[in-house]
């Protein structure tokens, strides 16, 4: 049986002030770019797209990095197994990792290790030795129990912007796409 055709998943936190988080789905002409129509300094950008059709942007948020909340009506299309999330900062204050219930959120859907280690450089270092950080999440929406789906991330402080490279495979008969923990490179179609 033949490998499905995977497609690259590429997402970058906002690194520098007025730089904008991306995600990119798929290389070269056949790429399909998302960021923030708004983004913000110091914030998280949350986006939804579709497992069917990863291309397909269903909803985003903005969230301040300062008292970073939940954002209102986002339960809707995380409890849905047919969408994928990420979460990427951009300039983020080591003052504003996350805290209580958006800190509990982001734990919830995977994040581990890598937001773990930001909150330290806050809690011990603080914001006078490393003024900003990165941080890039992503995994599938849907129930996380009994099994939680697998989920990705990756942080960074100074200038490393932490890209998170990772392909979006299909099942065994098309979509829904999940997530592989792989890159994805194959010779572009001739032209």
């Amino acid at each position: 049986m033949a490998m499905p055709h995977m497609l690259a998943f590429t997402l970058q936190p906002g690194t520098y002030s007025g730089g904008r988080p991306s995600l990119v789905i798929g290389a070269g002409r056949n790429q399909t770019g998302m960021t923030p129509a708004s983004p913000l300094d110091d914030s998280y950008w949350i986006c939804v797209i579709s497992a069917k059709n990863p291309r397909q942007k269903l909803q985003d948020w903005v969230v301040p990095g300062q008292n970073a909340a939940v954002p209102s009506g986002i339960d809707t299309y995380m409890a849905s197994p047919d969408n994928l999330f990420v979460v990427a900062t951009t300039y983020l204050s080591t003052l504003h990792v996350p805290q209580g219930p958006f800190y509990d959120f982001l734990a919830k859907y995977g994040a581990g290790r890598e937001l773990q280690k930001l909150e330290q450089l806050n809690a011990v270092l603080s914001c006078g030795n490393y003024g900003r950080m990165n941080y890039a999440l992503a995994g599938q929406c849907g129930p996380r129990t009994p099994v939680p789906p697998a989920s990705y991330e990756r942080g960074s402080y100074l200038a490393d912007p932490c890209i998170l490279m990772m392909s979006l495979m299909p099942g065994e008969n098309g979509p829904p796409y999940s997530l592989c923990d792989c890159y994805t490179w194959t010779s572009p179609p001739a032209a």
